[in-house]
């Protein structure tokens, strides 16, 4: 728009320029910004909970935004501390939305508000990770995380002594029963005898940030038996984590590599690329490449997979790894379907 208003007002300015200059110049004076002029994208990062340093979730989905923040030059705004209150959630990401290209949230609790808002915001496009919210300016990226769990479940199934492990889930959710389900059919696949203890910290998503209540379960799980607990349950882990420390056991990271929290304890990690999917959708949107709908990501796009590094390669036999490898490539190839569901009673 500001070329024509300069054509309007200095018509004659543009024919001397003509006239002295060449047609080049003047094309180059009338062509649109380019794409490294314009304003860059504006993202809005809306975390389910105060919870940046987690060593999990939410500093995965913190990674992600501040590399495309360095890589990619966006202006970013990152809003933490939201909890549980659905009213309170919608009203932020309302305000969010008068002033963002793109908004990215996270976890079951920011669904419903979410579903209520993009409808009346065509126009800003949102993402949100580990719920299948079908909305056509929304990008829900999911994760198979029952393969990833059925991974891990055979590592716990092999490395254990006792022949019982355990399972801490923040709550009793769908998307957590992906993890139970598949984790309790990792473990019976190398080790049908083997007992599974499962147990939720809470009846809400406060289940997520109570570390000392996750402690006090995984004690008693230790008490009974268990020498290795998998823990789904965000901020909570940590809890999981010192009784592992203070019990001399295992435990099984999530949704991050954590095995460097404690070598010698952190026994593998079920990690989602959520980072690279932030980080991926980021680039969508700058790129004109954004589509709505749900998607999901599973072993045979690398979506998730169990850690392997220095500081747990020692805990892990060559004949585990190779088991384990094993059952991934029946995965990929369909050789073995992993359940979604539990399997009642529990």
């Amino acid at each position: 728009m500001e070329n024509f208003s300069i054509l309007k007002r200095y018509p004659f300015w543009l024919l001397g320029l003509l006239l002295l200059c060449s047609c080049d110049v003047v094309q180059e004076l009338l062509q649109p910004p380019s794409e490294m002029e314009t304003a860059p994208i504006r993202v809005t990062m809306i975390y389910p909970d105060d919870c940046i340093g987690d060593s999990g979730y939410c500093d995965t989905l913190h990674f992600g935004v501040k590399r495309a923040e360095a890589e990619l030059a966006i202006h970013l705004n990152e809003v933490i501390g939201q909890r549980s209150d659905p009213i309170l959630i919608e009203m932020v990401f309302r305000e969010a939305a008068q002033n963002s290209d793109l908004i990215i949230t996270a976890g079951v609790q920011m669904g419903v508000p979410l579903s209520r808002v993009a409808p009346d915001f065509p126009d800003v496009k949102f993402a949100i990770v580990d719920v299948a919210l079908d909305l056509p300016n929304v990008a829900s990226l999911n994760y198979k995380a029952n393969e990833g769990s059925f991974l891990v479940g055979a590592i716990a199934g092999l490395k254990s002594e006792s022949g019982k492990v355990g399972y801490i889930a923040g709550v009793d959710l769908p998307l957590l029963r992906e993890f139970e389900a598949g984790y309790v059919a990792g473990v019976h696949a190398v080790n049908p005898d083997a007992v599974v203890s499962i147990e939720h910290i809470s009846l809400d998503t406060s289940g997520f940030n109570q570390p000392d209540k996750a402690k006090e379960i995984a004690l008693a799980q230790y008490g009974s038996g268990v020498d290795v607990i998998y823990t789904a349950a965000g901020g909570s882990g940590i809890g999981v984590l010192q009784a592992a420390q203070e019990q001399d056991k295992y435990v099984i990271w999530v949704d991050s590599n954590g095995n460097h929290l404690a070598p010698g304890t952190v026994l593998t990690s079920m990690v989602k690329q959520i980072e690279s999917s932030v980080y991926g959708i980021i680039s969508e949107t700058i790129n004109g490449t954004f589509m709505g709908g749900i998607r999901y990501q599973g072993l045979t796009d690398g979506g998730v997979d169990y850690a392997l590094d220095e500081h747990n390669r020692s805990e892990l036999s060559d004949e585990i790894i190779a088991t384990v490898e094993s059952l991934k490539a029946k995965i990929i190839a369909g050789e073995i379907i992993v359940p979604n569901e539990v399997s009642l009673p529990r």
